[in-house]
């Protein structure tokens, strides 16, 4: 027979594993296992290819259809689209809201740390190069010239697609492939178009990812079982239907 002081500490270790389920669930998925790759793949740009070498390669291949491609796509990483994705799982269910409102906030944090104050004013490409290269446009994209570190646009995409991923509840490998190809595409969007650098956009997905980790780490944290399940099983949708028959 157990002693209280057994028992507790093994409750205390049930607890702490059930703490971060949600968390290491995400960390283990197939959506993350292409995240590490492209991570350890792109270190190798990131750190052996001097600044501007590969922005200028990207840039020697412009072409018409790709222009349209990625003048478009990269919109999927403008901030609007987090507001839109929250407002619509407040009508889903509360606790994907919670969980994309947690994520928002840690974005805007780390990427205002950086942008807004430990790297402000620092040159975009079409700064960095100056006028002495010519450089391909794409048209009807103002690029702007500093404020390159990270890039917000990247750090959104990943933290929308990030949090779609687990709203379709780990789906197999082609939700892991499409989430993942089309916020890295977002990612590729911005150096293409000239507004960052692949380092801008490198950080902006790992800060993206990283951001939803913390949220759902915060999610274990405070949230039982038990409230999660009831978190998850309301909405607005269920709270205005409940009031109306009252």
């Amino acid at each position: 027979m157990n002693s209280p002081e057994e028992i507790k500490t093994s409750n205390f270790a049930i607890q702490h594993l059930e703490i971060h389920f949600m968390t290491n669930a995400f960390l283990r998925s197939k959506f993350m296992v292409l995240c590490y790759g492209a991570t350890i793949i792109f270190l190798y740009a990131v750190v052996f290819f001097p600044k501007g070498a590969l922005e200028l390669l990207i840039n020697q291949h412009h072409y018409p259809a790709a222009d349209i491609f990625f003048k478009y796509i990269t919109n999927l990483g403008d901030g609007a689209i987090l507001a839109i994705l929250l407002i619509a799982l407040l009508f889903y269910s509360y606790k994907t809201a919670i969980l994309a409102a947690f994520s928002i906030v840690f974005q805007a944090i780390i990427v205002s740390i950086f942008k807004r104050w430990l790297y402000h004013g620092l040159e975009r490409p079409l700064g960095f190069f100056g006028e002495n290269i010519d450089l391909n446009f794409v048209d009807g994209v103002n690029v702007h010239s500093i404020n390159t570190f990270p890039s917000g646009h990247t750090a959104t995409a990943f933290t929308f697609f990030a949090l779609i991923f687990i709203i379709l509840n780990n789906r197999g490998i082609a939700a892991s492939m499409l989430t993942f190809m089309l916020a890295f595409l977002v990612g590729l969007s911005r150096v293409y178009i000239l507004q960052h650098f692949v380092i801008d956009a490198y950080f902006g997905a790992i800060f993206g990812v990283l951001s939803v980790v913390l949220a759902l780490y915060l999610m274990d944290v405070f949230f039982n079982d038990e409230k999660l399940k009831r978190l998850s099983a309301t909405s607005l949708r269920t709270t205005l239907k409940s009031k109306a028959k009252t």
